[in-house]
């Protein structure tokens, strides 16, 4: 407002100078006036408004540098400010242009040398090299000198004794007889009963629990006999609610039969006029297996030895095993130890013991009993024991506090119930061969009648060299490997495996499937069915009597009259012709009837077996598996191969099983290729589940390898040897033998 005020004050005095002092005239200034006096100074006005920045002015030279100043106190710590958004919430600016490439920069000084750096890591080794293949033998050299006589060795084991023979039918005495005086015209006859002199009841009489049963004794005489029963080991006979150590008559009816009358009767006739007669008949009662556990719940410390108890009842014997809950098998070892005791014809009890019990052992346990007429499997649960604190009471079931598994028998019925009346028998067709009733060979095929020829017009060096010359003695009881739901199958091991990994290998044929085999690292996958390797061949495999040996799969083609070698290693195939075998028809080989070759391995290497068809002669072929292959002899033997139920060769000797469909049978004919003459042989052989249709030699185990209705099982063997022997009888030397521990001892 003041500046205001003086603003229009300058303005009137400028307007009242114009009107008294007039312009001058143009172009000429006029005088200048006096200097007026220097006015008062003003009041200071107030700051005007700040003027535009003017242009920068050259810049100076640089000042020299002041004194660094003395360093202030800290100041305090400022609040933490508030946390920033997150940047993941604004949205992405456009991106800039491309600056323009700055110039090169001029090269860097070379940096320093860098220190050495660490060793690195040694690489894994190189797997060993597999040996060559072994060169051929050389020539045989000159025998040398006779060495000293050695020790005498030990005396062998006195074989087991004989059975007793039938008794001889006794010869017909007649007495006469006077009545008062009078010679009377019926004669006194002894007592006599038709077939007790024959082979008819030497095989047992085989029925199915809860079948009925009528043993006839057809005894004759005069005056008529009185006929009584009796078992020959002196045990009751069960009456239903009554038990009789004898009961009369000619006939013994036993209604729905039970387990408990299983045993050897024994029927006696007499009439008073010596000697008395007497007939055996042998009775078996079939029945799957029960199991009976009295305590199925076991507590265990920590670190001390659990045990599980149970009792089985079955007959046919039962094959028994344990296992987890799994399905893992169990085997004898540290680990678990198992014991079988016999304690009747048809029970065994059975005892697995774990030892070093751990949290790893607590769990469900099995014990299994399986035969052809069914399987049945016991259940035990284990349990830790605390023996800081009380243990509990173990949990029974039952009033008895124990638990049954399987069929109980049934109940006895008295033999006043009579039993339905037999069918009549029908006519026997007249035989058309001379044949034992238990399969097999009789003497009538090998007195005279049998021959051993070489093979063809084919000209061979000689048999092979023989690499263990020796005689099985003993076949053992089977062991319980695994089930497969497969009539004919095959299941294999390496005999001479290439490899030590090749040692713990399986091998598996799948009938259906006769382009595969298949390979198992070891025994827990073969048992879960896993395998680790399946192998495709080329050319389809016929049958299921092959072998793996020497790392190779031997094999007959199908349809084809081959012998095929699938070397797993390398896959590679290679084909040998067999002369005079059947390859398409019906003439298979045995009784089984799915093999045209059998295929055996042992000591002495690869042998197959065949029959010809025109003639049904069997032919046992050696084959060099060495390089390429080619036969090294062949032996034709005049035995019908029909005969038998399955072959196989140990230590050079042909053995022959009697039947592989009943249950009990037997090894009666082996014959010495090598030395061209019979052994006297007599070995039981069982078939559990009565359908083998695959027996294997396996020299490495010294076990016999089947397939029985799917069930695979070993037989541990035992064997003299026999080398030499033919010398030292000339001299009168006693014979030397050596026993072979397979892990199982047949007599135990």
């Amino acid at each position: 407002m003041f500046l205001l005020l003086q603003l229009v004050a300058i303005q009137g005095f400028c307007k009242a100078t114009r009107e008294y002092c007039p312009p001058g005239p143009p172009g000429s200034p006029g005088p200048p006036g006096t200097p007026g006096m220097r006015g008062g100074e003003g009041i200071k006005g107030e700051r005007g408004d700040r003027g535009f920045p003017g242009e920068p002015g050259v810049r100076g030279p640089p000042g020299m540098h002041g004194e660094p100043g003395p360093r202030g106190p800290k100041g305090e710590a400022g609040w933490p400010g508030a946390p920033g958004l997150d940047g993941r919430d604004g949205v992405p600016g456009e991106p800039g242009l491309d600056g323009i490439p700055g110039r090169n920069g001029l090269d860097g000084i070379p940096g320093m040398d860098g220190i050495p750096g660490m060793d690195g890591i040694p690489g894994i080794p190189g797997r060993n090299g597999t040996d060559g293949r072994p060169g051929e033998v050389g020539p045989h050299g000159p025998p040398g000198p006779k060495g000293p006589r050695g020790l005498t060795g030990p005396r062998g084991r006195p074989g087991k004794p004989g059975t007793h023979g039938m008794p001889g039918i006794p010869g017909i005495n007649a007495w006469t007889v006077k009545v008062n005086g009078t010679v009377s015209n019926d004669l006194l006859i002894p007592p006599s009963i038709a077939g007790s002199g024959s082979l008819l009841h030497v095989k047992p009489i085989v029925v199915h629990e809860g079948e009925n049963v009528r043993l006839r004794c057809a005894a004759t005489g005069n005056p008529r006999p009185a006929v009584e029963w009796r078992k020959v080991d002196g045990s009751v006979i069960p009456l239903g609610s009554w038990q009789a150590v004898s009961v009369p008559g000619h006939t013994l009816n036993i209604t729905r039969i039970n387990r408990g009358h299983m045993g050897t009767y024994n029927c006696m006739a007499d009439n008073g006029v010596p000697p008395p007669a007497n007939q055996t008949f042998v009775l078996e009662v079939h029945f799957p297996p029960l199991i009976r556990i009295r305590n199925q719940m076991v507590g265990v410390l920590n670190g001390s030895t659990g045990v599980l108890e149970c009792d089985v009842e079955a007959f046919p014997e039962a094959v028994r095993y344990w296992e987890r809950a799994d399905g893992r098998l169990l085997e004898e070892g540290l680990k678990y130890n198992m014991v079988y005791r016999e304690r009747d014809r048809y029970k065994v009890h059975m005892q697995l013991k774990i030892n070093n019990f751990g949290p790893a052992d607590v769990g469900s346990y099995h014990c299994i009993a399986k035969n052809e007429m069914g399987i049945t499997k016991g259940i035990f649960n284990t349990f830790e024991v605390d023996p800081s604190r009380v243990t509990p009471p173990p949990v029974t079931i039952g009033s008895q506090g124990a638990v049954t598994y399987g069929d109980p028998p049934p109940k006895l019925v008295d033999y006043d119930e009579l039993c339905p009346p037999p069918p009549a028998c029908p006519e026997c067709p007249a035989p058309t061969e001379l044949k034992c009733r238990d399969g097999g060979i009789s003497l009538f095929h090998l007195i005279g009648r049998m021959e051993i020829t070489k093979f063809g017009n084919e000209t061979y060096k000689g048999p092979p060299a023989r690499v263990l010359d020796c005689q099985l003695y003993a076949v053992g009881k089977p062991v319980y490997h695994r089930y497969t739901n497969m009539s004919y199958g095959s299941w294999m091991r390496d005999a001479q495996p290439p490899t030590e990994a090749n040692s713990h290998k399986f091998w598996f044929t799948n009938e259906s499937n006769p382009y595969h085999l298949y390979e198992f690292y070891n025994k827990t996958l073969f048992r879960a069915g896993t395998p680790s390797v399946t192998y495709r061949l080329e050319h389809p495999f016929k049958g299921n009597a092959h072998v793996v040996y020497n790392g190779a799969f031997y094999y007959n083609q199908r349809n084809k009259p081959h012998i095929l070698r699938f070397e797993l290693a390398t896959k590679n195939t290679q084909m040998l012709y067999v002369p005079m075998v059947a390859t398409n028809s019906s003439n298979y080989l045995y009784t089984t009837n799915y093999n045209y070759m059998d295929f055996s391995v042992d000591e002495n290497g690869l042998w197959v077996i065949y029959g010809i068809p025109t003639t049904n002669h069997t032919i046992v072929m050696k084959v060099n598996t060495e390089g390429r292959m080619e036969p090294q002899y062949m032996w034709n033997i005049s035995i019908n191969n029909h005969l038998f139920g399955e072959m196989f060769v140990a230590c050079g000797v042909l053995y022959a099983v009697d039947s592989v469909t009943e249950r009990n049978s037997k090894i009666r004919f082996a014959l010495d290729l090598y030395k061209n003459q019979l052994l006297d042989v007599n070995l039981p052989f069982t078939n559990p589940f009565r359908w083998t249709t695959m027996v294997g030699y396996n020299h490495k185990n010294k076990e016999l390898y089947t397939w029985d209705r799917g069930n695979q099982l070993t037989y541990p063997i035992r064997y003299h040897e026999i080398g030499y022997n033919a010398s030292k009888e000339e001299k009168g030397e006693p014979e030397t033998s050596r026993l072979v521990q397979t892990g199982y001892d047949v007599y135990s």
